[in-house]
């Protein structure tokens, strides 16, 4: 398990992007060093402008919440510096707005794809061993077993959604470098699709529960005999 973790941190830090390297101009000016043109067939130049139109969303988000945070005009002051931004990332790598903002709203499938599997590990460990202890309970004759695991499914389901949108708002922050995430937070998957977690954490307590009712020995009952 120590070894999935590393890895899945591994495959999470090569896909960052620190966005506080970029300085927030009052003006909303995207300035970078790199002015090549960007030849979206390759992948790495794909991946360098998807991290360019999250650096810019990210940037307007941090610009708004400087001066007007908490306040009405946020949202639409937000939005004409993002557009502003997204001009500039156009200009400076030759393609058209229109791809830069597409381009902000395209996830990493492979840092989301650790995100869960990581959270998934530890979940089903814990799941494990939850339902050992249930296990030991319960005699082999009486059905407490499963009312008592699927009770502890429905509920752990639902905690394992919370916490796993936890871990993945801590890794979007760590991820985009900044902790100013504002409405993005809900375009993670993870929270995004909640129910559908919640149906994974479910179906994984349960087969923790199947396991472990086929392994795990019950308790013994002694019973006292008549006495002569």
């Amino acid at each position: 398990m120590k070894a999935l973790l590393v890895l899945a941190a591994a495959i999470i830090l090569t896909g960052c992007v620190r966005s506080v390297d970029h300085p927030i101009y009052p003006t909303c000016a995207w300035i970078e060093e790199d002015d090549r043109s960007l030849d979206l067939a390759k992948f790495s130049n794909r991946r360098h402008l998807r991290f360019d139109a999250e650096t810019a969303e990210d940037l307007s988000i941090r610009w708004a919440d400087q001066r007007f945070h908490l306040l009405p005009e946020w949202g639409p002051r937000q939005n004409e510096c993002m557009e502003t931004l997204f001009q500039g990332v156009a200009k400076q790598h030759g393609v058209n707005v229109a791809t830069v903002r597409q381009y902000s709203r395209k996830r990493d499938v492979v840092v989301d794809a650790a995100v869960v599997l990581s959270f998934g590990v530890v979940y089903a460990v814990a799941a494990y061993i939850l339902a050992g202890r249930i296990r030991r309970r319960f005699p082999p004759d009486e059905h407490g077993f499963w009312v008592m695991t699927v009770a502890m499914a429905i509920g752990l389901g639902l905690v394992g959604v919370m916490l796993g949108g936890l871990w993945s708002i801590v890794v979007e922050e760590f991820r985009i470098g900044s902790g100013h995430l504002s409405y993005r937070m809900d375009l993670i998957p993870v929270r995004q699709h909640w129910a559908v977690m919640w149906v994974c954490w479910f179906m994984v307590f349960m087969l923790a529960g199947l396991v472990r009712f086929r392994t795990t020995q019950p308790p013994v009952v002694y019973t006292q005999g008549p006495r002569l």
